[in-house]
């Protein structure tokens, strides 16, 4: 049975442990974090990240300032469960190295709450949790938001924690079906309208969603951005490094271009036919200030990320996304397939996204909802009080 009304040991606070992933996972956390308002305030956060994880410290960092808090983050640190594109049978091993660390973490803690959404390092948290529960120590309880990548199937961790979260979020009414027990905490659709998918499998019609106004920030007008995420995707930067991917941003009104290739393939045309273009390029491996340069950015051509969507979504952007189908239990054809649908981007694969772009009306896009479900809120509030908090919506 899904568990409830685990008390604060002090003054109605509680002690929480949130498992940050790398890239996307962690930019949907702070998403969700933010979501709580003001009973967040009662929450003590501890943040547990894999130790080759570079971006997520900095994000609880200034998540833990835009909270008020005067010290940093408390940031526990254990080996990553799987890397992205490690085989499921070398992740055994690895795996059984990050429970060990998750396990003591966790029994030093003992939290109230854990909240995770998907990376595999979640995986032995959970569990560690279980094993203060068999041993009587203390009920942890767990909440599991489903990533926004995962549009008609779980991911590997939501697949093994489905029957163990007490609480299970989706974000996709395609999910419900298949499984009753998670609850809908999407944006695009409110909880009645997705009721018919999980009784019937019946998905509603794409949202209606005002068009994406044709202003943007004037300093951004004629700038655009690719973007690889925090590994690498040569497929994309092969396609971008070409003199006809030039003239398409001059077509459209691109005066400069930032390339942010990862640790993969540094285009080379791009450089050479710049000039010809008027078009002025930059090329990194990784900057820190890509989020906020995103959310200005007058174009941004990315892979297929939940957390860039995400953020590039909630600024307006112009975005046309192209899917890594290379990866293992891929959701990004699927992420770029629903949201096109929705007329909220578009979405390419890498060899055809110099004539995609020639053939993209901009002007048919909608805008991404700004306010987040309420769901996720309520279920949080539901298990540490029993009850919705009157701060919900503080």
């Amino acid at each position: 049975g899904r568990c409830r009304a685990a008390r604060g040991p002090s003054a109605g606070r509680f002690r929480c442990l949130v498992v940050l992933g790398s890239g996307g996972h962690t930019t949907e956390m702070i998403y969700d974090l933010r979501s709580l308002g003001g009973f967040g305030k009662r929450l003590d956060l501890a943040y547990l990240i894999a130790d080759t994880d570079r971006g997520s410290l900095a994000h609880a960092e200034a998540f833990e300032k835009e909270r008020g808090a005067s010290s940093p983050p408390v940031a526990l640190r254990v080996p990553r469960a799987r890397e992205v594109g490690q085989s499921y049978f070398t992740s055994v091993f690895s795996t059984l190295k990050a429970a060990w660390f998750s396990l003591r973490h966790v029994l030093t803690m003992l939290p109230d709450l854990v909240f995770c959404n998907g990376p595999g390092t979640c995986v032995p948290v959970v569990f560690a949790a279980y094993i203060s529960r068999i041993f009587g120590l203390k009920r942890i309880l767990v909440i599991y938001s489903e990533s926004f990548a995962c549009v008609d199937h779980l991911s590997m961790s939501g697949r093994i924690l489905y029957y163990i979260a007490d609480r299970f979020t989706v974000q996709w009414p395609h999910l419900l079906h298949l499984h009753p027990s998670a609850e809908y905490a999407g944006r695009l659709y409110t909880e009645k309208e997705v009721e018919p998918c999980r009784t019937s499998g019946t998905l509603p019609p794409p949202a209606d969603l005002p068009s994406l106004p044709p202003e943007a920030p004037a300093e951004a007008l004629a700038t655009a951005i690719v973007t690889v995420g925090s590994t690498k995707f040569d497929a994309l930067t092969r396609a971008i490094d070409c003199a006809e991917f030039l003239r398409v941003l001059a077509k459209l009104g691109i005066k400069k271009l930032k390339v942010q290739r990862g640790n993969g393939y540094e285009p080379v045309t791009l450089h050479a036919r710049a000039g010809d273009a008027g078009i002025d390029v930059d090329v990194v491996d990784y900057t820190p200030t890509m989020p906020s340069e995103l959310r200005q950015a007058a174009l941004v051509i990315s892979h297929a990320g939940a957390g860039t969507i995400l953020d590039c979504l909630q600024a307006g952007r112009r975005l046309v996304v192209v899917p890594n189908q290379d990866l293992m239990a891929n959701h990004q054809v699927q992420l770029g397939r629903a949201l096109q649908e929705q007329r909220l981007l578009f979405s390419f694969p890498a060899s055809e996204l110099c004539d995609g772009l020639k053939a993209a009306d901009f002007g048919e896009l909608r805008c991404f909802p700004k306010l987040p479900s309420s769901v996720f809120a309520r279920c949080v509030s539901e298990l540490l009080l029993g009850a919705p908090s009157a701060d919900d919506s503080a």
